[in-house]
């Protein structure tokens, strides 16, 4: 192709909260943008309207959230009609505003209707609405089942960000894996990267170590079954609880818990880096970026031995192979905790296994995935 090849990218993920699907969007343009500027043009579409670069996430956290727990608040039936409403405003919009691309790039639920002739590359984080409906408002698996299987018909190539992912879309799905390419989730080494004596936790004293969680109180990532493991545990040592959370269930409980709730991006390295471990025992995820980011940081991880979990921790994680059992990581808190020599192996491990993950392989992977759609 002797021109640029147009690509227009859904970018309504990075107008909220910037967490899962909009960081790997994020982060995954700027690198194409970087790497590949001189063979792709990327445009943004932000539900409304094409921008020419990427739009700013959501200015207000606490706004998003509210709107948030107000949805799922109502019954299914009135927030599907909510959601269902905007969906037909947002696909209208961009049907006229992505004609004359080469290609379509979808990162959230499903992609959009398309006019002819553009091309839809697809990528899938997880099956966990598949998997896992019952952990998820009902009205979201209800829009999902409304379009997901048909949408995929109109899918020229797929990009999953783990093998894991892929092995499921091929026993779930039935989409062969020649179909899929992977761009794995990556950190910014200059950002994440150890940086002892920056974490600030409330009511801890400087240096003072803890577990720590982040992530939503989605009930397949397991937090509530961590304060129930440090009580069991017998240590002294508090649990600091950070995330953006529109579930309802609060994951707080016996012992010393810290909830920090949502956290920007720039206190991440210093929270990971202050922290005895990570404890993430979640029973389903399509990467689980914590891990990585917290391996970055010279952080020891306490993690669940399924899904993709251990393709993204290799040898440096502690794995639970029951993270629902608060015995099991009571144990792995109380090994981590007296043998400092264990701490340093998985902190020097986890930094190598980090090392492994690139944004620039996957914006690689990404634009090839481009190509290959278009021709």
């Amino acid at each position: 192709m002797a021109r640029k090849l147009k690509v227009i990218v859904n970018a309504v993920p990075l107008t909220g909260v910037n967490t899962g699907i909009g960081r790997y969007l994020r982060c995954l343009c700027a690198h194409i943008e970087s790497r590949h500027g001189s063979e792709v043009s990327l445009s943004y579409f932000d539900g409304r309207r094409v921008l020419p670069s990427m739009p700013a996430p959501a200015a207000s956290v606490a706004g998003r959230s509210r709107l948030t727990k107000l949805l799922w608040s109502l019954p299914p039936a009135a927030a599907l009609a909510a959601r269902l409403a905007v969906h037909a405003r947002r696909e209208w919009a961009f049907y006229n505003a992505a004609k004359g691309f080469d290609v379509y790039h979808e990162a959230a639920f499903f992609p959009f209707l398309a006019p002819k002739g553009v091309r839809t590359v697809f990528t899938v984080h997880d099956l966990s609405l598949i998997r896992y409906p019952q952990h998820h408002p009902r009205e979201r698996v209800l829009y999902f089942e409304m379009f997901f299987r048909r949408r995929l018909k109109r899918v020229s190539r797929y990009l999953a960000v783990s093998r894991f992912t892929r092995r499921e879309m091929r026993e779930v799905l039935g989409i062969t894996e020649d179909m899929v390419d992977i761009t794995y989730n990556a950190v910014e080494p200059e950002f994440f990267r150890p940086r002892p004596g920056e974490s600030l936790v409330p009511g801890l004293a400087p240096g003072e170590k803890y577990f720590f969680f982040l992530g939503t109180n989605d009930p397949r990532k397991n937090p509530q079954v961590i304060p129930k493991a440090l009580a069991q545990s017998g240590l002294d040592t508090p649990l600091a609880l950070a995330g953006w959370s529109g579930w309802a269930a609060d994951a707080a409980g016996p012992g010393r818990v810290i909830e920090l709730g949502y956290v920007p991006d720039e206190a991440l390295p210093g929270l990971y880096s202050g922290a005895l471990a990570l404890v993430y025992p979640s029973m389903y995820e399509g990467f689980g970026l914590p891990v990585l980011e917290a391996m970055a940081c010279g952080c020891p991880v306490i993690t669940a031995n399924a899904a993709s979990l251990p393709e993204v921790g290799g040898e440096a994680c502690l794995y639970l192979d029951n993270p629902s059992d608060p015995g099991e990581m009571a144990q792995a808190m109380r090994r981590l905790a007296h043998d400092q020599d264990l701490r340093e192996a998985l902190r020097l491990r986890g930094l190598e296994q980090a090392a492994k993950f690139r944004w620039g392989d996957s914006a690689d992977a990404a634009v090839a995935a481009y190509f290959k759609a278009a021709t």
